[in-house]
């Protein structure tokens, strides 16, 4: 199954932590909250700040913060500002991948990799910060419905399926 990176995942939990506090945090504080190694998270909160999705202040009232609002800092903001461009995600052929595998491979599994990378990324830049702290934003129509260009089957297939493992 596809997984977030240590650093992604860590880069997520720090700017979720950003996104409830009230003020600026300092490293050592967002690295307590989250149980993430100090240097580590320096790193990753060093690439953030690059990116422009975290802002940091100095002196005795300084850390860090969100620099604009989490309902405007998609999952895919923070994956791509602390991996950059990442490679294909899935590979049914290690030896064909290359660095134009995406548009010019001769593999026969091309049409699903690129199938299974837009819905992933579909979501990623689909979910908010504020989205996953609400807990409120439904992946369902997001994963099925655009993949396949149609809404209604995902939702008719996500209620058939909340039916089933009722009756079980």
């Amino acid at each position: 199954m596809l997984k977030l990176s240590t650093k992604s995942s860590y880069g997520l939990r720090a700017c979720l932590t950003l996104a409830r506090a009230e003020r600026h945090l300092s490293s050592s504080e967002i690295a307590e909250r989250d149980n993430i190694p100090k240097r580590y998270l320096e790193q990753i909160l060093s690439a953030l700040r690059q990116s422009g999705l975290i802002e940091s202040t100095r002196g005795a009232r300084g850390g860090y913060a969100l620099s604009r609002a989490a309902s405007k800092i998609s999952v895919a903001d923070l994956v791509e500002s602390v991996e950059g461009e990442l490679p294909p995600m899935l590979c049914t052929n290690p030896d064909l991948r290359s660095d134009t595998c995406r548009k010019d491979s001769p593999c026969d599994c091309r049409g699903l990799c690129a199938e299974l990378e837009n819905s992933v990324t579909n979501v990623l830049n689909g979910t908010s910060l504020a989205d996953i702290l609400d807990q409120k934003h439904s992946l369902i129509p997001t994963i099925l419905g655009d993949a396949h260009g149609d809404e209604s089957t995902s939702q008719e297939f996500f209620a058939s399926s909340i039916t089933e493992n009722d009756k079980r």
